[in-house]
């Protein structure tokens, strides 16, 4: 009876275990769908610490939110209960309140600018600031560029989001956004994104084509607007609670690269392009690309909202909006023959 208890026990609650032959297994989560390249990085992370660890540490990886939507897998992490990982900048705002300042809605103005300010001005302070909540950041990572998606009328303007009913991430830069916009944003984990669609309970939503394709969230809308309002990055991370259990050689092939991981990551996910919006048209949601001049009115309609959230954020946010401000500049001064 004793041993039937023990083993409940540690398949329904401990999630770091050794068994008879002194394996450690982790449990990592993730909503990111499988057949995507954040699946196939995710599995090259679990083959990489398997060999390197001689077997010794097995890394298990649920998949499209099998442990629950971003918020309730960052708070399982935070707490132990699941060992790692991958987790979208908006999600681990729940923890890290100055994340949100990444989504600040056209704060990056290109993937290179993007990459160069998160990985020469924000990896380091930001890697402080997650282990004082419990979380050890391992490697930037990517989800990519958002873009709106509609059951009714496509959106060409911001006129066109006036009143809609759309989901928004649980994060406060996000219904800043919408709220801005005039849309009416409403909170839901991605596990329950395309049955809001389907019943109505919202009227669109905003995301990557890599994940829309990847959910089968395009299977409920009719319109697709590129309008590249958000980048969003993404993060690979362990819990602090078992890390502090773990060896210093355990860390050491867990870290692995480091955040010289992100390229791959990011070059996996952009690769696919202009791919996936052929893919939305065959299928036959009607994509439309907004120019710049299309892009305009909609920076316009958030003009100074980083000002607004900086102190609405607080921690260390004004440094943080400091750090991108400067990287900003270098980056410009950078390009500059």
């Amino acid at each position: 009876m004793k041993t039937k208890w023990m083993s409940l026990l540690v398949l329904g609650v401990v999630a770091l275990t050794s068994d008879a032959t002194a394996k450690t297994v982790l449990k990592f989560g993730t909503v990111a769908p499988d057949n995507t390249p954040w699946a196939e990085e995710l599995k090259g992370i679990e083959k990489r610490v398997s060999a390197e660890s001689g077997g010794e540490i097995q890394i298990k990886t649920y998949l499209g939110g099998q442990l629950g939507g971003e918020i309730e897998i960052l708070q399982g992490i935070r707490r132990g209960r699941i060992q790692g990982g991958g987790i979208t900048s908006a999600a681990l705002a729940s923890a890290v309140p100055e994340m949100d300042l990444l989504e600040i809605p056209f704060i990056f103005e290109s993937n290179d600018e993007a990459d160069f300010i998160l990985d020469n001005y924000l990896f380091e302070p930001f890697r402080k600031l997650f282990e004082q909540k419990g979380l050890i950041l391992v490697t930037w990572a990517e989800n990519g560029w958002r873009d709106i998606a509609t059951k009714g009328k496509a959106v060409k303007t911001p006129g066109d989001l006036k009143g809609l009913k759309l989901r928004s991430q649980e994060s406060k830069t996000h219904l800043a956004f919408w709220k801005r916009i005039g849309a009416n944003p409403v909170p839901i984990a991605v596990p329950e994104i395309l049955p809001s669609l389907q019943t109505g309970l919202v009227e669109g939503f905003d995301n990557t084509p890599l994940f829309t394709l990847a959910a089968e969230l395009h299977t409920a809308v009719k319109h697709y607007s590129v309008t590249r309002h958000i980048y969003q990055p993404a993060a690979i991370v362990f819990s602090k609670v078992t890390w502090d259990k773990l060896s210093e050689k355990d860390r050491k092939i867990l870290i692995g690269p480091g955040n010289a991981q992100a390229a791959n990551a990011r070059k996996a996910v952009r690769a696919l392009g202009q791919q996936l919006l052929q893919v939305l048209k065959e299928s036959g949601v009607q994509v439309l690309e907004l120019t710049e001049k299309d892009r305009a009115p909609f920076k316009q309609a958030v003009t100074g909202i980083d000002q607004e959230l900086v102190p609405q954020i607080g921690g260390e946010a004004a440094k943080i909006h400091a750090l991108i401000v400067e990287g900003k500049k270098a980056f410009a001064a950078k390009k500059k023959p």
